[in-house]
């Protein structure tokens, strides 16, 4: 197509990719730019774009060309982002949803700075991406340690690591500590477990103090004794040493300071939990008081509230007070009427009793807890 075209670039008139030669013709008191120009239109981007919001990668969008014929509901299954270089990629946790430009992943924790990331499209490697650093140094940090009240049973069972991104693992040996007193390392605190227990992101660690010095009448607790005793004073020092994926490191040391109490050898009891009800027609949170401490991360995964037909109230759990506590608050306002705390009965409290059993217990003996996987309680909302 000729086009003549007098004090206007190409783009004024369309938006399109210019194929072909441009000529000056002069003609005596005008002048001509003639572009032989082709308007093809602009092809679709294929490569994966990533959302910032405050300075944070908080989701990527899939373009659509690469994602035809995948229904928004299969799209767990058959796409997989993955931190770059793995040789059995485990999928980051995310939510996908439709977007004007493709399919945008959300994952549940923002991408990091500095990180190479992987797209497999039904099993086959599409696309890769990388998270750039910013100008601070991006050094890794620890986010929370738990469990975070300050007087701890003696036979205190895990203590989790939360960290801001993915640090190096089979590591944690040489960079965590337990030290009593302000002085003295306790040696052979933390059970040596390869590999170690991380989430799929590597951004929380579960550290196990060494049941076997924690059980009695095991040949470790009578050579070695328990790792704390009751009425001291510890501290659990994560070391500034420690590198990330990328191998930089904290920087600067955390840890937290406890005193211990005596030993927990019962489990929790039901009878003991006190719920706080919300007001039917709002979205009060529905409380529950455990009278103790429970286990940060087993919090996060025991509890589903139900109507008494089954239908399930979707909401989102908050943990409160020292784990003494948890909150839920529902998506949409409350109906009068029957419903059901249900409770996974592997929930444990700090010393690793569950609902069903204590963690160290004597097996001649009888008992009088259950043995199912669920406990509910029931509650009215008038």
């Amino acid at each position: 197509m000729a086009v003549s075209i007098s004090g206007l670039r190409v783009k004024d008139i369309c938006n399109i990719w210019v194929k072909g030669l441009v000529r000056l013709v002069i003609i005596p008191g005008l002048t001509f730019f003639v572009c032989l120009i082709s308007c093809n239109p602009k092809p679709e981007s294929r490569e994966i774009r990533v959302r910032w919001e405050n300075e944070q990668a908080i989701s990527i969008v899939i373009p659509a060309s690469l994602t035809q014929g995948i229904p928004d509901d299969s799209a767990s299954k058959a796409i997989v982002v993955s931190l770059a270089g793995q040789p059995n990629p485990v999928a980051i946790f995310g939510a996908y949803t439709r977007d004007g430009a493709g399919l945008l992943f959300t994952p549940l924790i923002p991408f990091t700075r500095g990180m190479h990331y992987d797209v497999r499209i039904r099993g086959k490697l599409t696309r890769n991406f990388e998270i750039p650093e910013n100008n601070t140094g991006n050094v890794p940090a620890v986010t929370a340690i738990y469990p975070s009240a300050d007087t701890l049973p003696e036979n205190l069972l895990k203590i989790y690591l939360h960290f801001d991104r993915p640090m190096r693992e089979g590591v944690s040996g040489t960079y965590v500590k337990l030290v009593k007193n302000q002085r003295d390392t306790v040696d052979g605190a933390f059970l040596d477990l390869q590999p170690e227990l991380w989430n799929p992101e590597r951004t929380v660690l579960t550290l196990w103090l060494d049941p076997g010095r924690i059980k009695r009448d095991l040949q470790p607790n009578k050579r070695l004794g328990a790792p704390m005793q009751s009425g001291t004073h510890y501290h659990v020092v994560v070391s500034p040493e420690w590198p990330d994926v990328r191998s930089k490191k904290l920087v600067k040391s955390y840890g937290k300071t406890f005193v211990t109490l005596g030993k927990d050898s019962l489990s929790p009891q039901l009878s003991e939990w006190k719920l706080s009800l919300p007001a039917r027609s709002t979205k009060q949170p529905l409380t529950i008081d455990f009278n103790e401490s429970l286990d940060h991360s087993l919090l996060q995964e025991v509890f589903v509230i139900q109507k008494t037909d089954g239908d399930l109230i979707n909401g989102k759990w908050e943990i409160r007070r020292f784990e003494k506590q948890c909150s839920f608050i529902p998506n949409t306002t409350w109906e009068a009427g029957a419903y059901k705390l249900v409770i996974q009965t592997r929930l444990e409290d700090l010393a690793g009793n569950n609902l069903n059993r204590p963690f160290d217990r004597d097996v001649s003996r009888q008992t009088s807890q259950t043995n199912g996987a669920f406990s509910e309680l029931r509650f009215m909302i008038k």
